[in-house]
């Protein structure tokens, strides 16, 4: 999701992430992200990571932004698609998101299907959402967020399994950005297994025009 910081109309981002999965151990993961808008109010975000653990994920978000007297709302489509291990993952759905001073919140649905040639399992019903608090609003330069989701771009996970992040931006010019992120996400918060499950630090550039 695009930072709250400027009001440029087009980025790009290319970003390293490393971390450790209860799972499968330490990783990293490079990505490219882009957001690009047309018309002034159609704008089309996402981009592609590939992860060491054999990961690869795709995401697309369409969107259209209205702006009002109390802030902005943005309706959006959400396509997306990873592979882990021989494990296709494929979600589609729609939301939205409003823009509301240092605050931005968004709530939307998706529908997954997920498995291989031999097995699939589909969920037809899933809540995907988020809460970002930015701390520095009339800061030009520096911003730090800290945010609530479980929809972090290329991690779409499922409702009781949120993602807990505090992001800090700094913009040296007025088109060149730096961002540094600290990530935990527990394995489930909603029900009684509630332990670690991965924990990670990501950083990025990012060129706006």
């Amino acid at each position: 999701m695009p930072t709250l910081l400027k009001a440029q109309e087009n980025d790009i981002k290319v970003g390293l992430r490393a971390g450790h999965n209860a799972v499968f151990g330490g990783f990293t993961a490079a990505s490219l992200e882009t957001t690009q808008t047309f018309c002034k109010d159609f704008s089309l975000s996402g981009g592609v990571q590939y992860n060491s653990i054999g990961k690869t994920a795709l995401e697309a978000r369409p969107g259209y932004k209205m702006d009002f007297d109390w802030g902005k709302l943005t309706a959006e489509m959400l396509a997306f698609y990873s592979n882990l291990s021989n494990t296709d993952n494929f979600a589609a759905g729609a939301g939205a998101r409003a823009e509301i001073g240092r605050t931005s919140m968004q709530l939307g649905y998706y529908y997954r299907i997920y498995g291989n040639d031999d097995n699939k399992l589909t969920e037809p019903f899933n809540l995907y959402y988020s809460l970002r608090v930015r701390l520095l609003q009339n800061n030009e330069d520096w911003d730090l967020d800290l945010i609530l989701t479980n929809n972090e771009i290329f991690e779409l996970e499922r409702h009781y399994q949120p993602t807990y992040l505090a992001e800090c931006f700094y913009y040296p010019t007025d088109n060149l950005g730096l961002t540094l992120g600290v990530g935990y996400k527990p394995s489930g918060t909603f029900h009684i297994a509630a332990g670690y499950y991965q924990t990670f630090i990501k950083t990025s550039v990012c060129y706006r025009w």
